[in-house]
């Protein structure tokens, strides 16, 4: 963690250097909401996608006009969750009446990553205020873990880690679409909805019914560039 921590604050004294000598290159800060799944198996129970978050940097450089080089650097955490209701009925007391008690149960599988994604991007209106960018990204974990929440009295109620289980390197490919909203001429708020498939199996050991565990998120980003 301290050596991505140094390396982060390297890539950003480097960027404000180069940002001064050029124009051509605009640093920002990034942050939104992230609708995520895992996919490429069978579950006992069926999982839902989960909101989580992300956050981090942006980089970018034009090549040329309506045509730039974007990098990201950013930590995401992306969930799936689990529901699940147990009926328990008791009438041991006598056969009538039965007494039914309900108890819920939900378990959220969570990956925070330090994600890199290396993109072109494309400004396709006349205002160059729209634009579509894509690429591939490559993703570091962190840390994964299984939260469980239960009123159930017997059942456990945690946060476990499982980091060991899963592969450090993630990658795949991301793709999104934009808006740009322009202040001055160095100064830009932007919105993008991004979608990132994962391509790597992240799970170290066998997989039932011989599957494979991969990544898959939705992002809705806001952001802003000096």
């Amino acid at each position: 963690m301290k050596k991505i921590t140094f390396l982060f604050f390297i890539i950003v004294l480097i960027t404000f250097k180069t940002s001064a000598q050029d124009s051509k290159v605009k640093f920002g800060i990034q942050g939104g909401l992230n609708y995520s799944s895992l996919r490429g198996y069978d579950g006992f129970v069926d999982d839902n996608p989960g909101f989580a978050y992300l956050f981090g940097f942006s980089f970018q450089h034009e090549i040329q006009k309506n045509l730039s080089i974007k990098v990201d650097l950013n930590y995401e955490r992306k969930a799936q969750i689990s529901k699940s209701t147990i009926n328990l009925i008791d009438n041991s007391e006598s056969p009538l009446p039965i007494e039914q008690t309900f108890y819920k149960s939900k378990t959220t599988t969570y990956l925070n990553y330090i994600v890199l994604p290396i993109m072109i991007k494309y400004n396709f209106s006349n205002d160059k205020s729209f634009y579509i960018n894509g690429g591939p990204y490559l993703g570091y974990l962190l840390k994964s873990g299984i939260k469980s929440e239960s009123n159930f009295p017997s059942i456990y109620n945690g946060d476990v880690e499982d980091t060991k289980n899963r592969k450090s390197l993630d990658y795949g490919i991301s793709a999104g679409i934009g808006k740009e909203f322009k202040f001055n001429e160095n100064h830009n708020f932007y919105i993008e909805l991004r979608e990132n498939l994962g391509l790597a199996n992240i799970a170290k050991g066998e997989v039932m019914n011989g599957g494979t565990i991969k990544t898959n998120s939705l992002n809705l980003l806001a952001g802003f560039t000096f």
